[in-house]
């Protein structure tokens, strides 16, 4: 529905992104670390790996042309070190490289995955962060016959099989991983506007208290877990322990799911394409699928085979802070506005805020601005083509709701009119710009598809593989509710069952 260049624009993407299996691998660039101590299972699991990803068209590059020339040892930007076996303080993979931003870390442990014996879901993800920080690597990989475990940062726990499947496992789960990985936002990274969010101005009133009344509805659905905290794992020394909190952005841990709410605007319709050929930036909208005409942004689309010009207001969300707890809101302390304008991300934190709350964005900022640049472009379309439509009319009236969890979702809690999408992308880590384009084109997709066959469309559950669910709904009490009432209602006939 809409164009590769277009998409990237509206995300402020200024470069190509390997979207493909293939893309990725030959983008690729890994080093082996020489300076663990491997024992015979894990030297032959490296040498295996080191085949198969040759074998992908990964570009495998020496350890000693690895080195950057006149970095005093650090290792170039952009290649990713795999670090198999013990690795011993003050020769670690960190050691040698300029920036964690810029090079990724894997290690490769010999034995079970210690979350595989866990029951808890919280408990799990706190022992997988452990083993991370404990060798600052954002990714590690046991290894234990038959079988070997890929976890990562984002909470992803990925058995993988070690017989004739290895090099598929590798091709289709470690090396999009890796091609993608997760880089934490930082401040930096946006335009940012301390205290200028007025959470007691009336605007918002209505969508702080959802964000509160949800959130106890959250704590009971149990998919909301709460963050990591830094403070809670063990580092080998402060050195190591100010490195990670520089690569976090120092964020007190790390977080797991959002909550968060698109207010409520006018939609202008989409135009048709003699109508949009009226405009100044008709050449650019035909070169490049975008243009601005009389400070509006104008998005091509196709809608039912037909072309069609959106007008794009500017998008903003406002959302859940990264590591507030989920399931006790505090609306005037744990929320930001995100938005993007021009290609620009920006955030703004709350009025009065104390100065001890991190006020940090989302892992999963620019996918939360993806969808929320996909729901206007679609409230744009319907606008258009069917005025009356519930999706139109409830973004209008009150906006939608949008929230991630790290799990999944049972297909019969969504009703008919909601579409899935996702579950066949490359299992690409948060945070990453290939999340968001797969977000931005396969809802637009999604939508297409649905009006193409005569279906309305009320919303979406985005999957993303080894990662979770983003769910787009009315209100969050709504969905929450929802999630409640569905596993009520499972466990009734059960209980029937029991009695009879």
């Amino acid at each position: 529905m809409i164009s590769e260049e277009a998409s990237r624009a509206l995300l402020g993407i200024c470069k190509t992104v390997p979207m493909t299996h293939q893309q990725m691998a030959e983008s690729l660039r890994v080093t082996f670390f020489p300076f663990g101590r491997s024992s015979q299972r894990v030297a032959r699991f490296a040498d295996r790996l080191r085949q198969a990803m040759a074998s992908s068209g990964v570009d495998v590059v020496p350890f000693d042309r690895a080195i950057a020339a006149g970095r005093r040892g650090k290792i170039q930007e952009g290649i990713v070190i795999i670090a198999p076996g013990t690795l011993e303080e003050g020769r670690l993979p960190v050691d040698y490289v300029p920036n964690l931003r810029t090079n990724a870390v894997v290690g490769i442990v010999d034995g079970p995955c210690p979350a595989r014996d866990r029951s808890d879901q919280q408990d799990k993800l706190n022992t997988i962060v452990e083993a991370l920080v404990w060798s600052i690597v954002q990714v590690v990989i046991y290894v234990d016959d038959p079988q070997w475990t890929v976890c990562t940062m984002n909470g992803a726990i990925i058995p993988c099989k070690g017989g004739g499947t290895f090099s598929e496992d590798v091709y289709g789960t470690l090396i999009p991983k890796l091609a993608a990985p997760v880089v934490p936002p930082h401040a930096s990274d946006f335009q940012v506007e301390e205290g200028a969010l007025d959470l007691g101005a009336m605007r918002w009133e209505p969508y702080v208290r959802d964000f509160e009344e949800s959130s106890p509805l959250w704590a009971e659905t149990g998919v909301m877990l709460f963050h990591t905290s830094m403070n809670d794992v063990k580092f080998r020394n402060t050195y190591y322990r100010r490195v990670a909190a520089a690569y976090l952005d120092k964020r007190s841990g790390m977080s797991y799911g959002f909550l968060s709410r698109q207010p409520a605007i006018a939609v202008q319709p989409a135009l048709t394409e003699e109508e949009a050929s009226r405009l100044g930036c008709w050449p650019m909208l035909q070169s490049s699928g975008i243009g601005r005409s009389n400070g509006i942004m104008y998005v091509r689309m196709n809608v039912r085979s037909h072309p069609m010009v959106a007008p794009l207001d500017d998008v903003s969300v406002l959302a859940t802070r990264s590591g507030c707890d989920k399931s006790h809101v505090n609306g005037h302390r744990d929320l930001v506005l995100l938005g993007i304008r021009d290609g620009t991300i920006y955030m703004q934190t709350p009025k009065d805020l104390d100065a001890s709350v991190d006020a940090r964005p989302s892992y999963d900022t620019l996918t939360i601005l993806a969808h929320a640049i996909a729901n206007s472009l679609i409230a744009s379309v319907l606008k258009r083509i069917d005025p009356g439509a519930l999706f139109l009319r409830t973004f209008e009236r009150s906006g939608v709701a949008l929230a991630h969890w790290h799990g999944t979702i049972e297909r019969t809690v969504i009703p008919a009119g909601y579409v899935q999408f996702g579950e066949d992308n490359p299992p690409v880590s948060c945070s990453t710009h290939q999340a968001a384009l797969y977000t931005l084109t396969g809802k637009l997709r999604a939508f297409g598809e649905e009006i193409a066959r005569g279906e309305a469309y009320l919303g979406d559950v985005h999957i993303e593989p080894h990662h979770g669910v983003n769910v787009t709904w009315p209100t969050l009490t709504g969905l929450a509710t929802k999630m409640l009432g569905h596993r009520v209602a499972d466990a009734e006939p059960a209980r029937e069952r029991m009695t009879a």
